[in-house]
């Protein structure tokens, strides 16, 4: 029996334990089972986002040539003409000249998210009433299609999404990346499936054309960070019903950095902040280690330190099982052992995301607002000094010139 000092700690720790069984048996149950008893295909049409040579990115388009469905369209939207990428589809587009694909180069002037600005770009080119966004890091199986429209045979659905799986790390980044992706992302996405609570993530969208005008079109998000999730939020509210398919999707994340994690998660973070108010608050009682470790260095008797062994170890067994569950496979013994760094590394990104508004993506500085909206923010210090000394090297040659 612990001491009375040892309670509250306890408390949490069964807090902490609780929500993360249940937020693994949601998993399980999602991608094992629920899978709907219909063969319903409608005409599809794929956008494809892109902006450089993602990881393996010939690899991931190739498979969106490789579905097994009946009539689906492809469109790749690319905004700048000088985008490496060009070459990866234009090869692809060569190699598969049977398909209904197409390249879009260029985007109009539409909001300060890059991301739908391609989006609306693609759009005048679309074929079917059925549309799907995918991000280019993913990659899918053949039935991926088939997996992912049965839902839509039910005319209520506004809007599939799809668990996603992280994939093929090799470096101290990526291997971060993917243990985060498949640990407490993953659970939390089944979880917020089962108790019917808004969660998409931009992975994998398909939404009937309809529901995504009643939800005001990508015009509605177009100046939003977080456009996946502001969408799912607008269907819902225009009286659609949201799923997660079953189907598991590939997210390549192969030789990622330690900075690219930080990165990434500090916008993430900064997102749930923006969407999930109270429940980002929460988010540090579910941290397994980090309960852990308060509990060890905070209580007056040794209990706590048989907690941490305990905590820690329920991560590491979280991360490997859902791992195993959604990819069959279990990571590398060193890249699980990394599990709990992982967990204290995100609580300083988490500590900064409460007072910090700024975000990094894509090049752009930016202020995230409420719902994620953004601000263009100043430029870096390195830009700035670059733009002086550019300015005073053309002023010198233009004095030069007048004299000459």
């Amino acid at each position: 029996m612990p001491p009375m000092s040892d309670l509250p700690h306890l408390a949490i720790a069964a807090f902490a334990v609780v929500s993360t069984i249940v937020a693994s048996a949601c998993l399980f149950w999602k991608a094992r089972s629920g899978r709907p008893i219909t063969d319903h295909k409608p005409p599809v049409t794929i956008y494809k986002p892109l902006k450089g040579v993602d990881e393996d990115l010939e690899a991931n388009l190739r498979s969106f040539f490789q579905l097994d469905y009946p009539t689906y369209q492809l469109i790749f939207g690319i905004a700048d003409a000088d985008d490496p990428a060009i070459a990866v589809v234009e090869g692809l587009l060569r190699e598969f000249p049977g398909h209904d694909a197409r390249l879009v180069v260029g985007t109009p002037s539409f909001g300060l998210n890059p991301k739908v600005e391609n989006l609306a770009a693609m759009a005048r080119h679309r074929k079917h009433e059925i549309i799907l966004v995918s991000d280019s890091n993913v990659r899918v199986r053949p039935s991926y299609l088939r997996e992912t429209a049965c839902y839509l045979a039910d005319s209520g659905v506004g809007l599939v999404s799809n668990i996603f799986v992280g994939v093929e790390e090799h470096q101290f980044g990526a291997a971060l990346e993917n243990l985060q992706l498949n640990g407490f992302i993953a659970g939390g996405i089944a979880l917020a499936n089962a108790v019917g609570a808004t969660c998409v993530v931009g992975k994998s969208m398909m939404m009937p054309q309809r529901a995504l005008e009643a939800a005001g079109g990508f015009a509605s998000v177009r100046n939003l960070l977080a456009e996946d999730q502001a969408l799912g939020v607008k269907v819902r509210k225009a009286g659609y019903s949201i799923r997660l398919s079953h189907h598991v999707i590939d997210n390549v994340n192969q030789a990622r950095g330690f900075r690219w994690f930080v990165n990434r998660h500090s916008r993430w973070f900064k997102i749930r902040k923006r969407m999930a108010g109270p429940m980002f608050l929460l988010e540090p009682l579910t941290n397994l280690p980090l309960v852990g470790f308060v509990w060890a260095f905070s209580a007056d008797t040794g209990f706590g330190w048989g907690g941490l062994l305990v905590l820690t170890g329920l991560g590491i067994a979280r991360d490997a099982l859902h791992c195993w569950w959604l990819r069959g496979s279990v990571p590398r013994l060193r890249h699980l052992l990394l599990s709990p760094l992982k967990d204290l590394v995100l609580l300083l990104i988490w500590l900064d995301a409460l007072v910090e508004t700024r975000v990094t993506w894509r090049g752009h500085r930016f202020f995230v607002g409420r719902f994620t909206r953004l601000r263009l923010g100043r430029p870096g210090r390195r830009l700035r000094r670059r733009v002086r000394r550019v300015r005073k090297l053309r002023a010198r040659r233009e004095l030069d010139e007048d004299q000459n």
